[in-house]
């Protein structure tokens, strides 16, 4: 039997559009009883309708096996697809709402310790004053682990550092909003801190907080060390929270590689940036997300919000610049 052809798998994905939802509960879920058992579809009814899917399509999206249902080729690239077809129609039923009601939907963001400590908060704050109707999840990752979230939908925008430009992603806006520096950070009572210039032989021997996803930064850091021919100290502790490194570092004992987003946040903590020999490196951060979000009311809300909060100096010339110039 011949393959369908491109148009006939297209007409028959139009036509049950409605079973995207089933095969993208079942991918999320890893199995038919794991997705039944978070929706109220039955066993049975969820099992005929990924059949049902895979006959149209002729393609087998899952393999069977007593561990669970796991994606073939063929249900991998579907996912990709599916969960963009369901971003989409998150943000056509957002937009609609607003038109009908002046609810203005949700906004899925995620922030790095640069953005999430402060600025996020403070335009998310700005924004339900606004429009007190939208809702906003606030996933508060690095970009490690959000902008593969980004790429498939899972998430709005991502407010971090720009990727390397080979890294970037075609379907992707990058907004530009402000430059940030890696300092290290320690109480204003460490030892180092009466130093007028801190070469990388005073860091190597004090006990280091990393954060536990911050790919980049570590890679500076290492290379910081490099330049002065000494190995980059091994972390005494690892972890995902500010708040968590800010008290830590409030003892007096350890350093830790910090945004200069944070600066006046770390100093109301007793805390200031060491004064180093040799900068570690800086960075262009802002907004990253899918052109069609501009569609939104709540997204044009947020930006503008964050814009206000943003230091002046940073967004005096991009106040009069539309969302996805460059």
């Amino acid at each position: 039997m011949d393959r369908p052809s491109t148009r006939q798998i297209l007409q028959r994905m139009t036509r049950r559009a409605h079973l995207l939802a089933d095969f993208l509960a079942v991918a999320r879920a890893g199995g038919i009883r794991q997705a039944a058992e978070q929706s109220a579809i039955s066993q049975s009814a969820l099992t005929r309708r990924i059949q049902e899917l895979e006959q149209a399509l002729d393609v087998t999206l899952f393999e069977r096996s007593v561990q669970g249902m796991a994606l073939t080729p063929f249900g991998a690239a579907l996912l990709h697809h599916a969960e963009l077809v369901e971003m989409n129609f998150n943000y056509a039923a957002s937009e609609l709402s607003d038109l009908l009601t002046g609810s203005a939907g949700e906004l899925r963001i995620a922030a790095g310790p640069a953005w999430s400590f402060e600025l996020a908060a403070d335009a998310v704050a700005a924004l339900s004053a606004r429009l007190p109707a939208v809702k906003v999840s606030m996933l508060t990752r690095m970009n490690e682990a959000t902008l593969p979230m980004l790429d498939s939908g899972r998430l709005d925008l991502v407010l971090g550092g720009f990727p390397p430009e080979r890294q970037r992603s075609p379907e992707i806006e990058y907004e530009p909003l402000i430059e940030v520096e890696h300092l290290v950070f320690a109480a204003t009572a460490h030892p180092l801190q009466r130093k007028r210039k801190v070469a990388a032989a005073g860091l190597a021997t004090v006990p280091w907080i990393w954060f536990s996803e911050a790919v980049s930064g570590r890679q500076l850091v290492n290379d910081f060390f490099d330049r002065a021919g000494l190995a980059t100290p091994a972390a005494a502790v690892e972890t995902t929270s500010v708040q968590f490194g800010f008290r830590l570092l409030q003892h007096g004992l350890h350093v830790m590689l910090l945004p200069s987003t944070l600066a006046s946040a770390a100093a109301a903590q007793g805390l200031a940036p060491l004064k180093l020999a040799d900068p570690v490196g800086r960075y262009t951060a802002g907004m990253m997300y899918r052109p069609s979000l501009r569609r939104l009311r709540a997204f044009h809300e947020f930006r503008q919000a964050l814009l206000d909060v943003l230091p002046r100096e940073s967004v005096s010339a991009r106040k009069s610049r539309p969302a996805g110039s460059s």
